[in-house]
Formats: structure tokens, sequence, C-alpha cells
């Protein structure tokens, strides 16, 4: 096996772990809906299953991004701006480690504990980090002859910001973790965009 076939391996690996984790997550949690509870929900603090959650949940899923950026950063073919969002990638398992280092009160309020503060603030830099991401590496050398896969992740960047601003209004309160969800759906295809396009087997990248 070698670079890129481990890091595609990770990247799949990674995927399936999380929707595991999301199911699983929510037929143990009492009352948890999957369509309005955001993921940081799963180990709010006081409730049950908390720590597990924490552990095999967040952190293992941060840990498996981690390894899969780790391993693919030196094949994927990037440079200039896409190589700015390659590393802003790293948001993504900021992203579920944050849950990990300060996890959400009860319900996830926009206000609370310091915990929940930081949690509040984290999230907002990690989620534009990710849409910035998506959209800079859409402008990589290597997607100019895919044009349907470069327009997808660039309106996937641009999806961020907006949908994560209308998924924590109190009006739609009732469908954040359903736009949530979508969130993580359009991440995961803009990953597999990356490893089956920009990285490419026994090659240096692009500089």
């Amino acid at each position: 096996m070698d670079r890129t076939q481990l890091a595609r391996l990770l990247l799949v690996a990674s995927i399936i772990y999380v929707v595991g984790f999301y199911f699983i997550g929510a037929a143990i949690k009492p009352g948890y809906s999957q369509i309005s509870n955001f993921v940081s929900e799963y180990n709010a603090t006081g409730t049950a299953w908390a720590g597990t959650l924490t552990y095999a949940g967040f952190l293992a899923v941060s840990i498996l991004l981690s390894l899969f950026l780790l391993v693919a950063a030196p094949m994927t073919q990037v440079s200039g701006a896409s190589r700015v969002g390659f590393w802003l990638l790293w948001s993504a398992p900021a992203s579920y480690f944050l849950a990990v280092i300060a996890p959400c009160d009860a319900g996830c309020p926009a206000e609370g504990s310091i915990s929940q503060l930081w949690h509040n603030i984290l999230a907002i830099i990690t989620y534009f980090g990710m849409g910035a991401s998506v959209a800079l590496i859409s402008l990589a050398p290597g997607l100019r002859r895919f044009k349907l896969r470069r327009t997808l992740m660039l309106l996937t960047g641009a999806a961020f910001p907006i949908v994560f601003i209308a998924m924590v209004q109190p009006d739609l309160d009732s469908w954040g973790g359903l736009m949530q969800r979508s969130l993580d759906v359009a991440l995961a295809i803009s990953l597999v965009l990356i490893a089956w396009t920009l990285m490419k087997r026994d090659q240096q990248p692009a500089t």
C-alpha cells in the first residue's frame, strides 16, 4: 500500500466512523434528534453518555482526520491559494476536538458557562475555516479540467458561513441539526474529491 492509498483509506475510515458515531450517539442519547440537535450536544456537560461520546466519538474522529491530513499532505498537489486552503483543512479535525476541550452546556445555548463560550468561539473559527479551505482548494490547478467538481467545492465553501449563520438562528432551531449535517455531508464529498482528484501516486505536490 502506497502513501496515497493509505491516505484514502484513512479518509474512508474517518467518514464511516463519523456516520457510525452519529447514528450510535443518537440511538443511546435520550431524546436526541438528528434533525434538531447539534452534533456537539452528544457530549453536552452533565448529559447521558457524555464521557463515552467525548472520547469514543469526538476524540477518535479528530485523530482519524488528523492522520488523514498528515499522510495526504505530501501527496496532494496544491499551490498558492489552494495550498493555504489545504492547511486550513485542519479546521475539520479541530471542529471535533473543540468538543473535547470545550464541551457545550445542555442544549448548546448561545450563552452559558465559560466552556460554552469557548465552544461558540472555536465553532465560529473552525466552521469559517472549513468553508475557506474548501473554497481555496477549488482553485487548485489540478481541478481546472474538472469544472463540475471545482464548482461543487466552490459552492460548498460559500455555503459554510451561510448555513452556519442560519443554523444558529432561534427561528430555525428545529432544523439546526439537519443543516449542520448537510455541511458534514458537503465536507465529506469535498474531501473525497480532493483525495481522488488532487492526490497523485508517487508524485510530489506541485509548487
